[in-house]
């Protein structure tokens, strides 16, 4: 418990509505740099402090609670505000924000005014200074530096270094002998926030898919000052995350709603990693060996790119905070309390991360029922009292479908369309086409150079560590005691490798929703089991290892990382001469594909203020992206021009950008696949020169040109 008697209370509570004071007159005066760090910190930490002060946590899973609950209480608020709508014409603004906010926080306050415990982070939390945690604060302020050059000068020498950096300070880590227990979870932020800042920084826009979708829903709540729930326009409007949480910071911080995406998400979804190597560290009984296990999550394709799919980075907060909490000395009730609580948070805040929570939730206690009522079978682990129960997996449910189907209609629709397709196309089990190339590359289908090939090694051998780490505990009760998992986790695992089975094996499922990402959220659980296989490996293999065994443990652990670092990062390909990453490569079909200009923008808002809005405006594939930057409302869009080489209506407008006019080339459809040598040339997937399609343009007359776009009628 926390030190401290009454009177010490009192006097941090002071402090605490003295800071929150001091915040109010920082926004309301606009204090520049204290407007946009100060309000972050307060509300991003303190709310959810409040809430938990007092319980028996370790400074490092305080910290966690207190970010993860803060910025669930912060969208609840803002939630709730919202709903006042149209008694508060205008409930997502500053003040009607504020205002909640501050009474939000003075609840809290005086709920705890009787509580016990000061609000000092001690133990992990001194020795900052020391030499090996150092360096990894370096790293943000690099990349950020790095991607600035990148953006406006083409040198990628400082990204190239902190990538290069990071495997070697793994490796230096790893043989010192002496590591302050701060510096793993100081690295991990760090490196976090690294990776996934080098992936939205790039260019002065958003960057990637599915996340200009997402930031076009956070507009319309910005245009409007209010979430319309009703508003069917796309399934995202139902996130929060995307709607209501970043709307509430960019009035808070007065910054530019593009950077809430670029930055200050990232800096919040760095801390995803923290949980995670809790909970690996009090399974694995080292710190040492809980880093690596969080290290393999970093390393994978999907937390890198993360910040495009912002709803899901949000929501991947709530479900690795629940996660960390089964193994949490905590209260039984304040520990069912807080799992409530970060289960509505991941609804509110991404439809398929809660549908894989629910099935975390729901499927070990009906697996482990089953295993003690079948006859004739003896499953090899010890039934402990579960955590999760049949009431909880029902209350989850029923939230689900109340706030999906009932409140938020898209995010159903979406759902059922995807459950549809997906029977039907039963039909055509063995076709490739209803397949993600990710989920053909697993089973060696479509390589084509080295690059491809040494990627899709190293994972597979991943996942076959981790599959032996699984059923060794499945199968050996020496593993269960050592690591002293109970019969709930060994479910768990179980049900996690049938849903990543499912994604290989089912046509269409992964083509709906990417099995990297998945595979990205249910390492949180799964991790542990690298280091696990990684281990059984090595205990069995014992004359054939001649030196010292934990060497050689730690020897597989770091190259399978090290390697998985180069293929996440693409490093693999630059060093094969490749072009492919769109954060440190200038050309290559990911920066042609990502990559906005200013002028693009420039243009596509020239036709939303001059254009007919009831014409339609075509472009190649990925030049709506551009189109919605420009526009406040949706226009009519065909971004499969090329595809259908029309249609084309009297009056339509055809929407050229930097690339089509620059570099004479078009999508035809977002690459699904690497770039390959065909005859000897670099072939950029689903690419075509211009050239082919000038017949387009015989009879139109260009209305607008600035260089980077043009438009033409």
């Amino acid at each position: 418990m926390f030190s401290g008697g009454g009177e010490q209370v009192r006097r941090d509570i002071l402090y605490i509505l003295m800071l929150l004071i001091l915040t109010d007159i920082v926004i309301l005066a606009d204090v520049p740099f204290l407007r946009q760090s100060l309000p972050f910190l307060f509300f991003s930490m303190v709310p959810g402090y409040l809430l938990i002060r007092g319980l028996d946590v370790k400074p490092l899973e305080n910290f966690v609670l207190s970010v993860a609950l803060s910025l669930a209480l912060v969208m609840f608020a803002g939630l709730f505000v919202n709903s006042l709508y149209p008694l508060i014409p205008k409930p997502l603004s500053l003040v009607p924000l504020l205002v909640s906010l501050n009474i939000l926080v003075i609840i809290l306050l005086c709920v705890r005014w009787k509580g016990e415990g000061d609000f000092s982070f001690a133990g992990e939390w001194k020795s900052l200074l020391s030499p090996v945690a150092v360096y990894p604060l370096f790293l943000p302020v690099l990349t950020v530096l790095g991607s600035y050059m990148m953006n406006y000068y083409s040198n990628n020498i400082i990204l190239l270094f902190v990538l290069f950096s990071i495997p070697v300070y793994v490796l230096a880590l790893a043989f010192e002998k002496r590591v302050h227990p701060i510096v793993y979870p100081l690295t991990l932020w760090c490196f976090g926030f690294s990776l996934l800042a080098l992936n939205t920084l790039p260019s002065n826009y958003i960057i990637g898919r599915d996340i200009h979708w997402e930031y076009y829903c956070f507009k319309r709540s910005l245009i409007n000052h209010h979430w319309n729930i009703f508003d069917p326009y796309h399934a995202y409007n139902g996130c929060l995350s995307l709607t209501i949480l970043p709307a509430i910071y960019k009035y808070l911080l007065g910054v530019s709603p593009i950077l809430v995406f670029k930055f200050y998400h990232p800096m919040i979804g760095a801390i995803v990693p923290l949980p995670m190597y809790v909970f690996s560290r009090r399974i694995l009984h080292s710190r040492k060996m809980g880093f690596y296990a969080t290290l393999l999550l970093m390393f994978q394709f999907a937390y890198t790119y993360m910040g495009q799919y912002q709803r899901q980075l949000i929501a991947f907060i709530f479900f690795a905070a629940a996660i960390m909490i089964l193994t949490s000395s905590i209260k039984e009730s304040y520990k069912k309390a807080l799992f409530i609580i970060f289960i509505i948070s991941t609804v509110f805040s991404h439809y398929t991360s809660s549908y894989v929570f629910f099935a975390i939730v729901a499927l070990p206690p009906f697996i482990i029922w089953a295993s003690r009522h079948l006859k004739g079978i003896k499953f090899p682990w010890k039934y402990t009292r579960t955590f999760s129960s049949k009431n909880l997996a029902i209350f989850f449910f029923v939230f689900m479908f109340l706030w999906y189907a009932q409140l938020t209609g898209p995010i159903f629709r979406h759902t059922s369309h995807v459950i549809i397709e997906t029977f039907k196309s039963m039909a055509n089990f063995f076709s490739l086409e209803l397949r993600n190339y990710s989920e053909q590359a697993v089973l060696g289908i479509g390589l084509a150079h080295f690059p491809n090939f040494l990627s899709t090694f190293v994972h597979d051998t991943i996942f076959l560590i981790i599959g032996i780490g699984v059923l060794a505990l499945f199968f050996r009760q020496d593993y269960q005691k050592r690591y002293r998992v109970n019969d709930e986790y060994i479910a768990s695992t179980l049900v996690i490798l049938a849903i990543l089975a499912s994604f290989v094996i089912i046509p269409y499922v992964s083509k709906a929703y990417g099995g990297t990402r998945l595979f990205s959220q249910l390492l949180v659980i799964l991790a542990p089991c690298f280091i696990i296989g990684v281990r059984f490996i090595t205990d069995h293999a014992k004359k054939l290892i001649k030196s010292n065994q934990k060497k050689v443990m730690k020897i597989i652990i770091l190259t399978l990382l090290i390697l998985g670092f180069l293929c996440t990062t693409y490093l693999q390909y630059e060093l094969c001469g490749i072009p492919y990453s769109y954060a440190y490569d200038n050309t290559g079909e990911r920066r042609y594909e990502t990559f906005i200009y200013d002028s693009e923008v420039t243009g596509a808002a020239w036709l939303n203020y001059h254009g007919n809005k009831s014409s339609t405006i075509h472009t190649d594939r990925v030049g709506d992206h551009r189109i919605l930057l420009g526009f406040d409302k949706k226009p009519r869009m065909d971004h499969f021009f090329f595809n259908n080489t029309g249609p084309f209506t009297k009056g339509d407008y055809i929407y050229l950008r930097h690339l089509n006019i620059n570099e004479g080339l078009i999508f035809k459809d977002t690459p699904g696949r690497p770039p390959r040598f065909i005859n000897g040339k670099l072939k950029m997937d689903n690419v075509e020169p211009l050239t082919k399609y000038l017949g387009l343009f015989t009879d139109k007359s260009v209305i607008y040109d600035n260089g980077g776009s043009k438009i033409l009628i």
